[in-house]
């Protein structure tokens, strides 16, 4: 299975919170022994110096440890939410110079892609509500490392054209899939390309093993 990480994501959640909690408490251990015992403050903040460190290194060494990934055109890419997964794939992929009026500074690439929920990664006790997932960025990016995100005026002609039945955050219920089409204005030399689909914002910078904390390589996905 491809997923955005290379970290059990359950036991990356645990070390975060776990990591927070703690510090919430020795920061409140500071506090009190400030006033109480001062000669005794060094303690909590040398306990906190310590877990900062150790979280600090494994969050480096899964980093360090990654490497690129390119899932094949039509397999998927997973992201975690804990009590199941949402996957993401390329279904089509169609290249055009205009969209009605509207013309490419490059070349349009008209990306296709599925979203859906695997019914089989679901803990027992979720039951069958909808879920509604984070929206993924999306970015083209080409051999030597460019990136094209999606084009507004490709994507806003696109949709004024063929409409849009569905947005990445419209709510899925376990094993249900929809398809989103995405436009993106790619430079007419480009070769090598892939999309990352990536899950951006916090915590996700600071879990351990996900792909976008800092030096975590990726896992792309194939257009052909």
């Amino acid at each position: 299975m491809y997923s955005n990480g290379n970290f059990e994501p359950h036991l990356a959640a645990m070390c975060f919170l776990g990591t927070m909690g703690l510090t919430v408490l020795l920061v409140i251990a500071t506090a009190v022994l400030f006033f109480w015992r001062r000669a005794w403050v060094r303690y909590p903040l040398l306990a906190m110096a310590a877990l900062a460190a150790g979280y600090g290194m494994l969050l480096a060494l899964f980093s360090l440890t990654s490497y690129d990934r390119t899932v094949a055109r039509g397999d998927e890419k997973f992201f975690c939410a804990l009590d199941c997964h949402i996957a993401y794939s390329v279904r089509n992929v169609e290249r055009m110079k205009t969209i009605s009026d509207t013309t490419a500074e490059g070349e349009f690439y008209v990306v296709t892609l599925r979203s859906h929920f695997d019914e089989r990664t679901i803990a027992p006790w979720r039951g069958d509500s909808p879920l509604k997932p984070d929206p993924p960025s999306l970015t083209l990016i080409d051999g030597n490392g460019r990136q094209c995100p999606v084009s507004a005026s490709g994507q806003k002609a696109w949709e004024a054209a063929h409409g849009r039945p569905h947005t990445m955050g419209d709510g899925l219920r376990p094993g249900e899939s929809y398809e989103t089409t995405w436009v993106f204005d790619v430079p007419s030399d480009a070769q090598s390309l892939r999309m990352l689909a990536e899950v951006r914002g916090f915590p996700t910078y600071v879990m351990i093993g996900d792909e976008t904390s800092t030096g975590h390589h990726k896992t792309f996905l194939a257009l052909w």
